[in-house]
Order: C-alpha cells, then structure tokens, then sequence
C-alpha cells in the first residue's frame, strides 16, 4: 500500500491551515470527507487516509472500521472530526447540517442581548415591530417552576422549536404557536429584516464563543451566560447588527438539532431556554433516548442526559437511567459547593421516586466535569500531519 509520507502531509496541512492551498477548501467546517485506516504509528496513533491526505489521529477507546466517513467540525492546526457511524444515505439532512454547521452558536449571546435590553432604556428606540416581536421571544422562555412538574417539562420540550413543523403537520389550522422558541426566532428574523441595514462596522466587540452544535454522537456540554454587550444607549444600530447575528445562529442551531433528532431509532436532541436568577438566562440542554426492549421484556428503558450552567451552581451534568421500575442519577458538577448541595438532596429525590413507584438504584455526585465518553460523546479525531 503507498502511504503518503506524514512529512508531505504536514506541507500541505500547514498550506491549508494558512488558507494558501486548495486543501482547506476541501476541509470546511460541515464538509463530509471519506476516510480509510491506512496503518497504525510506533505511538500507537492511527494513520489514516482522509480526503486524499494522510494524518495521525487519536482514536483512543474508539472501534473503526476499514472505511467510513468524518465531518469537519473545527478546523486549526489540529482540526477535530467526527465520525459518521453507518451508511450516511440522507442527502438532504446531510446538505442541511453542512450549510447550517458553520452559521450555528449556542444560544447565550442572543438571551444576553435580550437580558440587557430588558434592564436598558435603549429599547424604547427600536421600531415597534421589532421590539413586538422580542417580547414574543422573550414570552417563548420557560421559568424554573414552568418546568418543575412532568407535564411542565413535557410541555416546554414541545415548545423548544424542535417540533414546530411536526405540531404544525398535525394542527388542523396551521398556524406557528406563538410561544413556540423556534417560531419566536422566526418571526423575529423577519422584524429584522425589515429594519434597513446599518453603516458597516457597527457590531460591537463580544467575547469570542464557539458553542459545540447539538450533535447526537458528541457530549454535552454545558453552556455559561455570554458577557453584556459593551452598547451606549444610543447605539441602537450596533444592537441590530448584533441582533442579526445572533438569530441567525439561534436557528441554525435549532435545525441542527433537529436535524440531529431521530424519531425512529429514539433520539432526540432538545435545548430548552430558561428564565434564570439575576435577571438572565440559562439553557437547558436535554438527549432523550429510547433503548431497545430487552428479550422478555415489553419496553426498554430510557436514558436522559442533560446540561445547564446557571451562575449560581456552575456547570451541572447528568445522566438519568430509567428501566421500570428502576433508575440511576449520575450528577458532575463544576463547584464541590454545588455537590454538598445536589448530595444533600439525595433523600428527597429518593422519597419522590418511590411516590412514583420508582426505586432509585445509585446516586451519585461527582467534582468535575465528565470525560467524554460512551453513547454520550461524539467520536473526536485531533488529527494532525
């Protein structure tokens, strides 16, 4: 087999990374790249053959097969991939995920913005549809105590905007709902649109974030409030660009996740908007998963994974498993504070699982943040030449 030498594939990675080649158009970020095991390194790294260019890559705990296919989630001098597992044949969704890839964030920055204008006086400039429809946006986001009861969080699930074309398939007058979060996006995009465009250069300078998207092979991952727009009162333009962006983002992220979403095999990927202390909000990261029925046994369990990172907790993660009648509660948190305080909430969660005819089977808590891993996680590839 003529394996193209690692010292070649760096010259060219180094062109591509540097934008001074035609490799780095063929590794945007969304594009699929075919993929075959080539050999394995003396480090015990993998050599493989992706896009016609060799690389090393980490695949630690990872089964591949002879050939498959990645996509390009970040690029850099070390970009990461993901591996696609089976056959992908859903051109469409394909197509959907990579034109929506590189325009998704998480959802911070645009609840930032809407934090700030709550507490700013600058909103009173904008044109009146435009601040109609923010108030819808804001209307769309759910309180903690909305959620705190199973019809509570079944409903804010239906309202997250990762079903808005299947309720409006079934409704019998198809109309968006108005607290519907991708609906609000929507009909916010268009107040938007019909703003005219401001002089370039007006967007003020936030902090840097790339949100990793909602993908259903890659873990969650918590996500912080973004910082407050440095915006003068009177910088209502500046605002509107700002605004743009970050609905723009918003929407990719909700079609990437439900593009994500596979009601089929039991997969769904839901992100849940939350009215948070402060003054702000927080997101609610929710993969809801349905498992096989084992032999015997009429239904299968369920598995729950979820991410939030409130101000006043830090990040928190989890993992619910429910076989009936039994379940376990994996918890990490980033504050040991925040782990006294979950543990100490161990008895009532036991009592209220047992009203429901539940027995808990494990609890526990753990300082810090998961290893990515399992059903969980993403198959990351760190290549490099």
């Amino acid at each position: 087999m003529n394996i193209l030498p690692t010292s070649f594939a760096a010259q060219l990675w180094a062109g591509a990374a540097a934008g001074t080649t035609a490799a780095v158009d063929a590794w945007r970020v969304g594009t699929l790249l075919s993929a075959r095991v080539m050999g394995q390194t003396e480090v015990g790294k993998l050599l493989l053959d992706i896009g016609g260019l060799a690389v090393e890559a980490d695949a630690t705990g990872s089964q591949l097969p002879q050939q498959f296919q990645v996509r390009v989630l970040t690029q850099g001098a070390q970009p990461q991939l993901e591996v696609l597992a089976g056959p992908v044949d859903e051109r469409v969704a394909m197509q959907g995920l990579r034109e929506r890839l590189p325009q998704q964030n998480g959802y911070a920055s645009l609840l930032g913005t809407l934090a700030a204008l709550a507490r700013r006086p600058m909103a009173r400039a904008l044109p009146a549809p435009l601040r109609a429809a923010l108030a819808t946006l804001e209307a769309t986001i759910n309180k903690p105590d909305d959620i705190a009861s199973p019809m509570g969080m079944k409903e804010a699930i239906a309202k997250s905007g990762s079903f808005l074309e299947a309720n409006l398939a079934q409704a019998d007058e198809p109309t968006p709902a108005a607290d519907d979060f991708k609906a609000a996006l929507l009909f916010l995009r268009r107040a938007l649109a019909d703003v005219p465009p401001s002089r370039p250069g007006g967007v003020p300078d936030r902090p840097a974030t790339d949100t990793p998207p909602p993908l259903a092979q890659r873990a969650l991952v918590a996500q912080p409030r973004a910082g407050e727009l440095p915006l003068a009162d009177e910088d209502v333009e500046s605002l509107v660009n700002q605004l743009r962006t970050d609905v723009r983002a918003a929407v990719a992220r909700v079609e990437i996740g439900q593009l994500e979403s596979q009601p089929q095999p039991g997969l769904w990927m839901v992100e849940i908007p939350l009215a948070g202390v402060r003054g702000g909000y927080d997101v609610l990261q929710l993969r809801i998963e349905e498992g096989k029925p084992a032999a015997g046994e009429s239904e299968g369990g369920w598995t729950v994974g979820f991410a939030i990172d409130p101000p006043t907790l830090g990040a928190v993660q989890g993992e619910i498993h429910l076989r009936v009648p039994r379940v376990s509660v994996r918890l990490w948190a980033q504050h040991m504070e925040t782990v006294t305080r979950l543990e100490a909430s161990f008895v009532s969660l036991r009592r209220q699982l047992e009203k429901s005819g539940l027995q808990l089977d494990q609890f526990s808590c753990t300082h810090g943040m998961p290893v990515s891993s399992g059903a969980y996680s993403a198959v990351l590839l760190e290549a490099r030449a």
